[in-house]
C-alpha cells in the first residue's frame, strides 16, 4: 500500500495556498502546518495545527482560543489527552478504518477539523454532542 512521504505531503499542503497558512520542517521528521478556520460564516476563527510524522498518524490540534476555557468546566468531548498546548482533536474512529494514509489531507483532515468545531460551537450552545463518534 502507498503512502505519501512528508515531503509529498508538504507538496500537497502548499498546494492549498490557504490564506495566511504557514507550513515548515521541523528537524527534517515533523511536518508542521499551521491555518486558521472558522467552521461557519457566524463562527469565531480558530488556529489549528496538523502535525505528521513519518509512520503515525496525523495530529490536529486547536491552539487558539483555548478550547477548555470557553468550554468553561465541561469535559470536552471527543478529544485525546496530550501534553502540551491546544486540544488534540478525534476526528474519526481508528478501529473503523475511516482515514487511510493514502487519502489527501485537504479531503479529510482539513474538513473534519471545521466540522469538529461547529458541532463543538453547537455542543457549548446545547450540551448536546451532535458529531457521530464514541
Amino acid at each position: 500500500m502507498w503512502m505519501p512521504n512528508l515531503a509529498q505531503r508538504r507538496a500537497e499542503l502548499s498546494a492549498l495556498r490557504w490564506p495566511g497558512a504557514t507550513l515548515q520542517f521541523v528537524g527534517g521528521r515533523e511536518l508542521r502546518f499551521r491555518f486558521k478556520v472558522a467552521p461557519t460564516a457566524l463562527s469565531r476563527v480558530y488556529q489549528c495545527l496538523l502535525r505528521l510524522h513519518a509512520a503515525t498518524f496525523p495530529e490536529m490540534f486547536v491552539t487558539d482560543p483555548d478550547l477548555k476555557i470557553l468550554a468553561q468546566g465541561r469535559k470536552l468531548p471527543h478529544v485525546y489527552p496530550h501534553e502540551g498546548a491546544g486540544t488534540k482533536l478525534c476526528l474519526w474512529l481508528p478501529k473503523a478504518g475511516e482515514w487511510l494514509p493514502q487519502m489527501r489531507l485537504s479531503d479529510t483532515y482539513l474538513p473534519w477539523a471545521a466540522e469538529w468545531l461547529d458541532y463543538f460551537e453547537e455542543w457549548m450552545a446545547t450540551g448536546e454532542w451532535m458529531g457521530r463518534g464514541e
